[in-house]
């Protein structure tokens, strides 16, 4: 049975969300300076990035005991094995605004996901291993 886990956007990916946005703004506000404007196309694009980061990430639980993290629309989904899943933790983030999910493997790897529950989330996981 394939589980999909959606991304926990927290506030300070609403934050970096809302400063590329004014960045967007004060860059096109002031056209006559070239370097703004291009400036302001930069912070566009970073704006888009960010929010298809946000609120397109989802993790799927796939049948073959495998782990889809799919980060977004324009990034590459990253697939991890159960079996290479040497440990699971749930640590604070930065100020304490949330938690996330590290997973350190067995090669020596760490991934983070931020889903919205992280308790059924590691269940699950362990209820595959």
């Amino acid at each position: 049975m394939e589980r999909t886990f959606s991304h926990r956007v927290t506030i300070l990916e609403w934050s970096a969300i809302a400063l590329f946005a004014l960045g967007t703004l004060y860059g096109f506000w002031h056209r006559q300076n070239v370097a703004l404007v291009v400036l302001g196309t930069v912070f566009v694009l970073l704006t888009i990035l960010a929010l298809d980061r946000a609120l397109h990430t989802s993790y799927v639980l796939i049948p073959d005991d495998v782990l889809i993290v799919r980060r977004g629309r324009f990034a590459r989904e990253r697939r991890i094995a159960l079996s290479d899943i040497k440990t699971i933790r749930e640590l604070p983030l930065a100020f304490r605004l949330g938690n996330f999910v590290l997973l350190e493997l067995t090669n020596g790897r760490v991934e983070s996901v931020q889903p919205e529950n992280n308790k059924a989330f590691i269940a699950a996981i362990q209820k595959r291993l």
